[in-house]
């Protein structure tokens, strides 16, 4: 009977309706926004399952405790409940049954709903249902009992709504963190950092979760837990028993403050009076409810606390990490590193939830003291109301900030780095005006809404909109879902905030005036904070059609102008743009092209304004054994030719859509005859995108890699879908492609061509810079103001062009016929020195044991932080000047890693600028995995085989953790396309091969492949290379190769 009384009582809230669409909403947005390889749907459910529990049910349980167990005390009758004729032990534990049993149904409902959409991808199978009831019965129902009881303990010990909310919102918050450091696969980016945290885990968590985590490191798929996970889940069913029956013997929390009254009471107080006007002014009563509402949350002492706490992270947060570089890396920190540990995440997070406090506590609190209707008779503007609520908030904010400028000038202090007020000035600036905005945008959410509840949802889903996956799931990719923020990228110690500051003031102009629409708008429509909407008033005034009109106007037109500088804005349009592609041009794949044998080209480069003029001419040779009289001639969507002309009479027909050109020749190109193409075009620097690889044009450092950029001729293979399940989404057949290990099993299995050309270039830039390009130095001069360069390489190369601008400082050293050249700042002498040696130790070592390297420059270029840490073209290096140039090796590293890195990239001049290309359907063994075989070498011959031992030590960690957070399937490495597989696991394998084989025998391996395969042989695949390794050794060391390249069975590489 009870337990239907509660029923109905539930039915009939608003917010267990509300909980039963979002958590569902919740885990179908998981269920389709974490990716996963076919073969693991059941590995894939089960992490499914573990985000949906930690994410999701504490905070369904702090909502869920005041609607059932605090219910009494919110609405005054819990004096008239007590005299019942019910046993309290019956009573509450009937309620707490009804937690219990709420939370775990949406919490099957949740994992139903996952397993039925996994099912929808990989059909039905009986295993994903059964290991849905499984993960429900074992993860999901002691944690809801744990939970529901704690809640129970909780509710009957503070009887406050504060209280679980806070609780609950600090247990969800810390489990995060602690899940992040043992190397959850649900959270990006996490790594365990303590292997005793990580065993202690298995034991004490709540969740139930690390116990079967200990599991995903293994190649052999399982699922279902040990006996230390069932303890873990025995125990907390005990513990949960044990809340109950505490929360039985728990009485309320009294507070030992007593109300102490003056001892004068009685005495005749001498009153004052003052002159009232029935015209008060606006900004004195704006004055004073503003330093009412200040200074009545400052009184609050849960305030208080988060203020306290606030400087703690704060200062703990920077602290912590502030000469962080990379692992085994360090920085000497400035106050930019200090700050950017913080900005980016910590302040605007917790800044943000903060704001929803205090905009909740300022427009609410007239109404939960019963307070709204007495102020509403007062004579005072419901505008005046809701601007002392903004710069209330504008002024808890400020302090705030103030609390992270001191907390972290503290944490500088104890650190000894080296203090820049001005970073002070622009970063928490920049972090305060965003947090005002929302801040800002809550309030007007809260005056516009009648329901608090309906408010707090608007609110809470501005944030999901803004921190979470949930708009690219629902396809909102545009920049401007990011509500309140702009797409500024972290300050760089190389450039500052010149990656993107420019993108951040068209975008915060806009939102301001956003803001001050909704603003204006709440307060023409409400009622001095009682919510009620003023009926006169839904007729809109002209000055609020005006304001209306011109933020609608601004913000079309921003749309716009995004657009235009980069039409394929999310990953949704660049599939639909090669699925297109591939459906309209595919039969070009098999129609004869000409080559682009040679490409001449004047890049004139404009850092100032963010512009780069090309004029190109392309020599185009027809190899094939066929003539020639259609050509397609495509080219980047964002940027199109200006002009195109050839040497033959031609006609054309343009498609705008996918910026393809078909261009039909008046007289046929016949096999070996060539043709001259001219075109040109100007890339312009986005105004509204950071600038990001792999073309940017800065005042401080300039960057255009032809790919993406320069014509193409003929159809090209790379723009193809390679996903299937997106090719099935799109209407496109299967391609089928097999692993490189079966496709390229037999020894004349490779068809495929080497795509190099000889390049000429002419590039100009400002005269305080250097232009640099691919190719010997020919000559330099100035001219107009501006420094011209030319360039010429003395044979083909890889067709990967690249032209770049730099900052002129620069140190070289002659290694045989190559000259080597580091840019670098000037202040980075000691590491520019340092990559220079790494790039002549891999230089000659390479041309020593493997093959000659084929150009006579070099170059690396330390680049700012805007992608990858290091990147390798064709006779050019670019390392990010962060790891590569400020950092240095910690105390506790066996290695250097910015030697390491270097030898790396500078191996790419053989392992994929040299072989690794033309083979499209090959994986990245070639590339990636031989590189790490070089720097486990050159490490050995720089400093010792203990620092080599120690890069072993360091990868296997590295692999080891990834294999705990993956949720792939092992794969042959030769096949392998994870990141951790081709790079970790490649030097552990590597690592054995030399302990087993000898770098003789692998270097005489290496030795054949360029023989065989070096340009222009046809292009190595990466069985080649097992082939050529195994001919090297006698059967029973064939058998070794096998396991190791072909084999699947990692668990001997983490023995040490």
């Amino acid at each position: 009977m009870l337990l239907n009384n509660e029923a109905r009582y539930l039915i009939r809230q608003p917010l267990l309706w509300l909980a039963c669409i979002i958590l569902p909403l919740v885990a179908y947005v998981f269920a389709i926004g974490i990716g996963g390889i076919d073969a693991l749907a059941d590995k894939r459910l089960q992490a499914l399952h573990m985000t949906l529990l930690m994410m999701s049910l504490p905070l369904l349980i702090a909502a869920l405790t005041p609607l059932i167990l605090l219910r009494d005390q919110h609405y005054q009758m819990a004096e008239l409940i007590l005299v019942t004729p019910q046993s309290r032990y019956k009573r509450l534990a009937v309620r707490v049954l009804m937690l219990f049993f709420v939370s775990a149904a949406l919490m099957l409902l949740g994992f139903m709903l996952m397993w039925f959409s996994l099912s929808l991808q990989f059909d039905f199978q009986w295993p994903l249902l059964a290991l849905s009831f499984y993960n429900f019965a074992l993860l999901a129902l002691p944690t809801c009992a744990f939970l529901a009881s704690l809640a129970s303990y909780l509710a009957q010990r503070f009887e406050s709504a504060v209280v679980i909310y806070a609780f609950f919102g600090a247990l969800w918050l810390a489990y995060i963190i602690l899940a992040s450091m043992t190397g959850s696969p649900m959270l990006a980016g996490s790594s365990i950092v303590d292997p005793l945290l990580f065993e202690s885990l298995r034991w004490l968590d709540p969740f139930g979760i690390t116990a079967l985590l200990a599991f995903y490191q293994s190649p052999e798929l399982r699922l279902f837990g040990d006996w230390i996970f069932y303890l873990n889940r025995l125990g907390y069913c005990l513990l949960a028993l044990g809340l109950f029956y505490a929360s039985l013997k728990s009485t309320p929390f009294k507070s030992s403050i007593a109300l102490r009254l003056p001892d004068n009471l009685s005495a005749t107080t001498d009153l004052s009076y003052s002159a009232f006007t029935s015209h008060p002014s606006a900004v004195k009563q704006l004055v004073q409810l503003s330093w009412l509402a200040i200074s009545g949350l400052l009184q609050q002492r849960l305030n208080q606390l988060i203020l306290i706490g606030w400087g703690l992270l704060m200062f703990n947060e920077v602290l912590s990490a502030m000469n962080y570089a990379e692992p085994l890396a360090v920085l000497q920190a400035t106050s930019l590193d200090a700050l950017n540990r913080i900005s980016s995440d910590v302040l605007p997070l917790m800044g943000c939830l903060l704001a929803l406090l205090w905009s909740w506590q300022l427009c609410w609190r007239n109404r939960q003291t019963h307070m709204a209707e007495l102020v509403a008779s007062a004579p005072v503007r419901s505008g005046v109301l809701m601007f002392s609520h903004v710069v209330a908030l504008t002024v808890l904010l400020s302090l705030l900030m103030l609390l992270t400028a001191l907390a972290s000038l503290a944490a500088e202090l104890v650190a000894n780095s080296n203090i820049l007020p001005i970073q002070y000035v622009m970063q928490l600036s920049i972090a305060g005006l965003s947090l005002m905005v929302l801040g800002a945008l809550f309030i007007a959410s809260h005056t516009l809404c009648r329901s608090p509840l309906l408010a707090a949802a608007g609110c809470i889903g501005i944030l999901l909109m803004k921190y979470t996956p949930l708009s690219g799931t629902l396809g909102l990719t545009h920049t401007l879902w990011k509500i309140a923020s702009s797409p500024l990228q972290a300050a760089d110690a190389y450039w500052g905030y010149e990656q993107s500051l420019s993108v951040h003031w068209p975008f915060m102009s806009f939102w301001l005036l956003v803001c001050l629409c909704l603003l204006w708008l709440a307060a023409k429509c409400s009622h001095r904070g009682t919510s009620f909407i003023i009926h006169k008033t839904r007729k809109l005034g002209l000055g609020s059609i005006a304001l209306l009109a011109l933020t609608v106007v601004v913000g079309f037109n921003l749309h716009n102008n995004i657009i235009d500088e980069r039409p394929l804005l999310n990953s949704d349009m660049r599939e639909q743009w090669r699925a297109e592609y591939e459906k309209n041009y595919a039969h070009w794949a098999n129609m004869a092209q000409p080559t682009i044998s040679q490409i001449d080209s004047t890049v004139d480069i404009f850092p100032q304004i963010g512009q780069a003029k090309f004029a190109l001419t392309y020599t185009l040779e027809n190899l094939s054994a066929q003539a020639i009289d259609k050509l397609l001639i495509g080219n980047d969507i964002a940027t199109g030719l200006a002009q195109l002309s050839l040497s033959v009479d031609s006609t054309r027909q343009y498609d705008p859509k996918l910026n393809q050109t078909i261009v039909s020749l008046s007289k046929a190109i016949k096999p070996g005859e060539q043709l001259t193409m001219w075109s040109n075009l100007t890339f312009v620097q986005p105004k509204l995108w950071p600038a990001v690889m792999h073309q940017l044009v800065k005042p401080s450092f300039s960057y255009l890699r032809g790919s993406g950029l320069l014509p193409t001729v003929g159809f090209q293979p790379h723009y193809q879908l390679r996903d299937e399940l997106l090719r099935a989404e799109h209407g496109l057949s299967p391609l089928n492609l097999a692993k490189p290990s079966v496709l390229f099993a037999q020894q004349q299995a490779t068809q495929a061509d080497y795509d190099w050309v000889r390049l000429r270039s002419v590039v100009s830039t400002s005269d305080d810079q250097t232009p640099l390009a691919q190719g010997n130095l020919l000559k330099t001069w100035q001219q107009d103001g501006r420094t011209f360069a030319e360039y010429q390489t003395h044979g083909p190369i890889r067709n990967m062009p690249v032209w770049l601008s730099v900052a002129p400082h620069v140190i070289t050293r002659q290694q045989g016929s190559t000259l080597l050249s580091v840019f670098s700042p000037p202040d980075t002498a000691d590491a520019a020195d340092l990559n220079l040696q790494a790039m002549q130790d891999t230089l000659k070592w390479m041309t020593k044991h493997i093959a000659p390297y084929r150009g006579s420059h070099l170059t690396m270029i330390a680049m700012p932080n805007i992608g990858p840490t290091g990147y390798a073209l064709p006779q050019v290096l670019m390392i990010n000047h962060r790891v590569g140039f400020r950092a240095k090796p910690a105390d506790d590293a066996g290695f250097d890693q910015r030697y390491r890195r270097a030898v790396h990239e500078t191996a790419h001049q053989w392992f994929g600028h040299d072989l690794g290309n033309g083979v499209l359907t090959d994986r990245a063994f070639l590339v990636e995995s031989l590189a790490k075989y070089v720097e486990l070498v050159l490490i050995e011959q720089k400093y010792g085989a203990t620092s080599m031992q120690a890069l072993v030590d360091y990868e296997r960690q590295r692999y080891n953790t990834a294999l705990k957070r993956s949720t792939t399937k092992i794969q042959a490495l030769v096949d392998a396309t994870e990141g951790f597989e081709q790079y970790s696991r490649a030097t552990l394998v590597f690592a054995v091969l030399r302990q087993q084989l000898g770098d003789q025998v692998i270097c005489a391996a290496l030795r054949q492949l360029w023989q065989q395969h070096a340009y222009p042989n046809p292009p190595a695949s990466s069985m080649d290379f097992v082939r050529a390794l195994k001919t090297q050794v006698d059967p029973e060391q064939q058998v070794l190769v096998d396991e190791l390249l072909l084999g699947m069975d990692v668990e001997p590489l983490m023995m040490e």
